[in-house]
């Protein structure tokens, strides 16, 4: 018999990276076209990196996961409520991804990831009360989706003749 604990490590490391495999159908092929043609920050990382920056963000994110599906807790509704953070949160995450490379809209991306920073702030409030270990895993999360916040913001600053809603 599998045990329950691997069937939920394989489901939380498959969910988060299909979701990084539904956002680079968006991304990846707008990178060296469209979002190479945008203006943005001096202190941008190099486009090579996304793919393996966010691989690894995409497996933290499955151990996040698992970490908070397997913890321990006298109460588990406040271990669904996390869970619930969680996904919603990679819902926004993936919904950012289309709205700012799918859409070609930096504006409206940077309206929905202001929505995830704040889902993600709650998701640790939540998380440090269930997985501690859960709550570290998301830092470097949280230290990501802050600063693609603030490229996304340049690049609207930057970029002022890109339509709020090209499409």
């Amino acid at each position: 018999m599998v045990d329950n604990k691997f069937v939920k490590l394989v489901f939380s490391f498959g969910f988060c990276l299909l979701a990084g495999y539904f956002n680079s159908l968006y991304a990846l092929p707008l990178i060296p076209s469209w979002f190479a043609s945008l203006k943005k920050p001096d202190l941008f990382l190099p486009d090579s990196w996304f793919f393996p920056a966010g691989l690894v963000l995409y497996l933290l994110l499955g151990l996040t996961l698992y970490f908070i599906w397997k913890a321990d807790t006298t109460e588990p509704h406040e271990k669904h409520v996390c869970i619930v953070l969680f996904v919603f949160g990679l819902i926004l995450n993936c919904v950012w991804v289309y709205t700012f490379f799918g859409l070609r809209s930096p504006f409206f991306g940077l309206l929905i990831i202001v929505f995830l920073f704040a889902i993600l702030m709650a998701t640790m409030y939540q998380t440090v009360r269930v997985s501690f270990g859960a709550t570290l895993l998301l830092l470097p999360y949280l230290l990501v989706t802050f600063a693609v916040a603030y490229t996304n913001y340049r690049i609207v600053i930057m970029n002022p003749s890109i339509p709020f809603f090209p499409i």
